[in-house]
């Protein structure tokens, strides 16, 4: 179990360790895990008919989504991926349409070349993190992009993770909880387990 007591050296502390738990993972393992979440994500998306979607173009340490954009671009459906304004804090889904037309930014993260094509209000929007309640709270980053962004966003909230990911998060006020959690394992209803006042 993962606690978190609400302090920023304490939340550095816990982004380094999953950072390294998920660095560390056996690449034959964690590959089996991602084909089962992306068959899973996919069965959602047809349920649900989701014809829109923002998604980050991956790190190496994280979920491989690369698979997934691809289907979705495949199957007809648009995808949009966050870029971020550094300096003014600000984060937008720009249209993705081919790993061609990729690029990396100062932070060296993988955008979309051309980022006029602007989207923020998409059918869904999976949502990166390190660690995640059952509740839908997060710790991510450290940048704050997503909750600044998320407070203004109407759709679905989902995020897709390993069960080793699953722990305690801290509300504070800023925060903006997920709606559904996808593990390998199950899927969780982060919504329906929180109280009234958080929904």
């Amino acid at each position: 179990m993962i606690t978190e007591r609400g302090n920023i050296l304490d939340k550095k502390s816990l982004r380094k360790n999953m950072i390294s738990v998920l660095s560390c993972m056996d690449e034959g393992a964690k590959n089996e895990k991602e084909d089962v979440l992306k068959e899973k994500f996919i069965d959602f998306i047809k349920e649900h008919d989701i014809r829109s979607i923002g998604i980050v173009l991956s790190m190496p340490h994280e979920l491989d989504t690369d698979g997934i954009v691809s289907w979705m671009v495949e199957s007809g459906r648009e995808v949009y991926t966050p870029v971020c304004d550094y300096r003014e804090k600000e984060m937008n889904f720009s249209r993705f349409f081919s790993f061609d037309d990729v690029v990396t930014d100062e932070k060296n993260l993988r955008v979309p070349s051309e980022r006029s094509n602007v989207n923020n209000q998409v059918d869904l929007i999976v949502v990166p993190g390190l660690i995640y309640s059952e509740t839908g709270y997060r710790i991510g980053y450290g940048g704050g992009f997503y909750d600044r962004f998320l407070k203004d966003y109407s759709g679905v909230k989902l995020s897709l993770l390993f069960e080793e990911q699953i722990g305690e998060a801290v509300r504070e006020p800023h925060d903006v909880p997920v709606d559904i959690l996808i593990t390998p394992e199950r899927t969780i209803d982060a919504k329906s387990r929180r109280s009234g006042d958080e929904k």
